[in-house]
């Protein structure tokens, strides 16, 4: 089964100084080829975050160099590219944030379970708040800290 990929996973998995390195690449070792299902969203985020200083504790890398390291990531077999489904995700994106209160991560964690529920994958993250969304197959990665 495909699991869609947050941001969160991709980005630690990228930085091995990252705190859920170890974490991340523990999962990403059990995957098949075929089963991490990327998206433009996550793209977007994974380019924006290495790229930034605060993110990369001072150590942003240049935007040549981040896109190398996501050709490499989505270049690995285990990878596989998900597009959106236009009508059935605009439905679980509205219906994921209908009545909700405005938080800072409301819109991009609703658009990734809009897309995992509308092509009936799973979505794996180490974010609890997709929880709010009951989805048929969450996967909730526990983080070294926790």
């Amino acid at each position: 089964m495909i699991q869609l990929v947050d941001i969160n996973v991709v980005f630690s998995l990228l930085v091995k100084n990252h705190v859920h390195h170890t974490i991340s690449w523990q999962w990403w070792e059990k995957r098949e080829d075929g089963s991490v299902g990327m998206c433009l969203l996550c793209r977007m985020g994974i380019l924006r975050l290495l790229t930034n200083n605060k993110a990369m504790n001072g150590q942003a890398i240049l935007p040549e160099a981040a896109l190398k390291a996501w050709d490499s990531f989505s270049a690995d077999p285990r990878t596989t590219w998900v597009a959106t489904p236009e009508r059935s995700h605009e439905m679980y994106f509205r219906r994921f944030v209908m009545g909700r209160k405005s938080t800072p991560n409301l819109w991009t964690d609703a658009w990734l379970a809009a897309l995992a529920e509308s092509m009936a994958i799973g979505l794996t993250s180490f974010d609890s708040g997709f929880n709010q969304f009951q989805l048929k197959d969450f996967e909730l990665l526990k983080g070294e800290t926790e």
